[in-house]
């Protein structure tokens, strides 16, 4: 639906600017359906109608011979009421070769399409930063997309008049957030439907920090990211062909979990590391994970979920994995009854799925720096700094106040170097800070908090009602050195299994998919898909026809000889052209 709006600017009386919109329904049901419906069949006929329809052309070009075209349609989201425009250049062709500085396209040639035929305009659709959506465009708007993740741009694709054309750049906007990558792809696709483009192409370079996409997503769902819009192989790099892409896949989908797990039967922190991400997510799964496929699909929606059902697996996962985590009612003293009457009084509801479920070990044991406990051993820590806490908890104090407390809280045990009651560990902060409430709070919350390299351990001991606090370090000296030969390796250290999913995944991503242990077949299957970035997909030739028109394809074949003496490459796609039923070969 297509809204125009009258801009009344008080600068200029000479005229009135008319601002169309077009609102889009972009509801799970219709994401794939033309934005509007348009008469024609070919492209070159259907973007004159749809801008002539919708799109405001502007005052200004984008060069100095007036060879350039700019027109603006603002689309507005149906489900979001989010409105943005859409900037359309039209780039025209001289026959002379003097209006544009290089009448033949590069990403055509790169792409295997040098021998079609050079069309005399082409289409600039681009969407801005949502920044600069206020500002008019610059020379600079056409030339921006050598690098998609050097762009600031979040959409911009070129379609030549005879229908084929390229994506070059989707990208999220990390600006506003308005407009996710799957949002922007769900637009590009329903512009080319309605359009009726033929073919586009797109160099996939998609990447989630370290990881690329098409390797990621391939291995995960046997196509790239771009698959969910139908976008398949054209070529693959190095003299890589579809069928070893096929293959390659296949490989390392069809991995099973039971015999990675033997591969990373070892002792060492990375291997433990390994088969503990196995298990979590297989157990966190109500269907089994037999495959890799299967375990990076499952930790790929796992990553998308709210994090209070991530927080949800996370507990129940630990209550079957530690037989040493008791699923009895915590007992609580008087002290922390009254904790829990001042702190619903004081903070705004904030509803959490879990309860604070000590480990029933026996063990009061001191903050010896030798012992050998890692955060693996113990529930996992919700947040990763206090300013998280104070957030997910609903706190009326600052992250940085409850930070100054803790630092309290290690000093009291520095002072003491011993397990200390509540009682204790209250009256010994209470000499530094003075606001009991705050006090409260934090000893109700801090076992959820990873304080540097070191954890405040909260439990409570069999047949006592008391709780104790003692002070544990995160990971033995060990430990702590052959991370930092990791990090150093790698970049990145491993966390507990289902705290942050993405790092979970790329830790799959770094030691499965690219180096897989004491096997070539594994990397140079992974080495393969990363070397297939050229992607296409084709739409159907429309079927639909007007009661007095026809479209037709025009193509020129030459005879015999003519291929043996002159043809040098392959012959150039038909060309589309809607005529009257009625018209004759010469008019044709």
């Amino acid at each position: 639906m297509a809204i125009t709006v009258n801009d009344d600017d008080a600068s200029s009386t000479e005229r009135q600017k008319v601002t169309k919109i077009l609102i889009i329904n972009d509801s799970s049901s219709s994401s794939s359906s033309p934005l509007v419906n348009l008469s024609a069949t070919t492209f070159r006929e259907n973007i004159r109608s749809f801008l002539r329809d919708y799109a405001e052309t502007q005052d200004y070009t984008l060069d100095d011979g007036k060879n350039t075209i700019v027109s603006r349609l603002y689309l507005v989201s149906e489900s979001t009421g989010v409105g943005f425009p859409l900037f359309v250049i039209e780039e025209r062709i001289s026959s002379h070769g003097s209006s544009s500085p290089n009448p033949l396209c590069d990403f055509c040639r790169c792409v295997g399409w040098s021998h079609h035929y050079v069309s005399k305009r082409k289409y600039h659709l681009i969407i801005t930063a949502s920044d600069e959506w206020k500002k008019p465009l610059t020379k600079d708007s056409l030339t921006e997309v050598t690098s998609s993740s050097s762009s600031r741009q979040l959409m911009h694709g070129v379609i030549h008049c005879n229908g084929f054309g390229h994506l070059l750049c989707i990208n999220n906007d990390v600006v506003s957030g308005f407009l996710s990558g799957d949002r922007l792809m769900d637009l590009w696709d329903r512009l080319c439907s309605t359009l009726h483009t033929r073919k586009i192409s797109l160099d996939d370079t998609s990447r989630k920090g370290s990881m690329a996409l098409r390797l990621l997503h391939g291995v995960a769902f046997g196509r790239p990211w771009f698959g969910k819009w139908d976008y398949t192989l054209s070529r693959g790099n190095f003299g890589v062909t579809k069928d070893q892409y096929t293959r390659a896949i296949l490989i390392l989908s069809s991995m099973e979990l039971d015999t990675i797990a033997e591969d990373f039967s070892g002792t060492r922190r990375k291997e433990k590391h390994m088969k503990m991400i196995i298990a979590f997510y297989r157990e966190s799964s109500q269907t089994p994970l037999v495959t890799l496929s299967e375990l990076l699909q499952y930790m790929l929606a796992f990553r998308a979920k709210a994090p209070i059902v991530r927080k949800t697996a996370r507990a129940l996962v630990g209550m079957s994995l530690n037989p040493h985590v008791s699923t009895s009612p915590v007992p609580r003293d008087d002290d922390d009854d009254d904790e829990e009457e001042e702190d619903t009084s004081d903070t705004p509801f904030c509803s959490s799925p879990d309860q604070e479920e000590p480990e029933d070990n026996g063990n009061e044991s001191s903050t010896d720096t030798d012992q050998d406990t890692t955060i693996m051993d113990m529930s996992p820590t919700k947040y990763d700094s206090f300013d998280a806490m104070a957030r997910g908890e609903c706190s009326r104090w600052s992250g940085k106040r409850l930070g100054e407390a803790a630092q309290a809280v290690l000093d009291a045990f520095k002072e003491r170097n011993s397990v200390l009651t509540r009682e204790e560990l209250r009256e010994a902060v209470r000499l530094s800070i003075g606001d009991t409430g705050m006090i409260d709070f934090l000893l109700k919350h801090i076992d959820k908090v990873l304080i540097g390299d070191q954890i405040i351990h909260k439990f409570a001991t069999p047949g006592s009602r008391k709780f104790r606090f003692s002070l544990m370090p995160v990971n033995s000296r060990a430990d702590l050195d052959q991370e930092a030969e990791q990090k150093e390796a790698n970049g990145w250290t491993p966390t507990t299994p289902g705290l942050d999913p993405h790092e979970d995944i790329l830790y799959l991503y770094h030691n499965l998919l690219l180096m897989y242990p004491d096997s070539e077949v594994y990397g140079d299957a992974s080495e393969v898909i990363l070397n297939c970035k050229s992607f296409v997909k084709e739409w159907p030739l429309p079927s639909y026809q007007g009661p007095n028109s026809i479209t037709v394809s025009c193509q020129v074949v030459p005879n015999h000889e003519e291929i043996l003496r002159d043809l040098t490459r392959k012959l150039p796609p038909g060309e589309l052209v809607m005529v009257s039923q009625n018209t004759t070969i010469r008019e044709l």
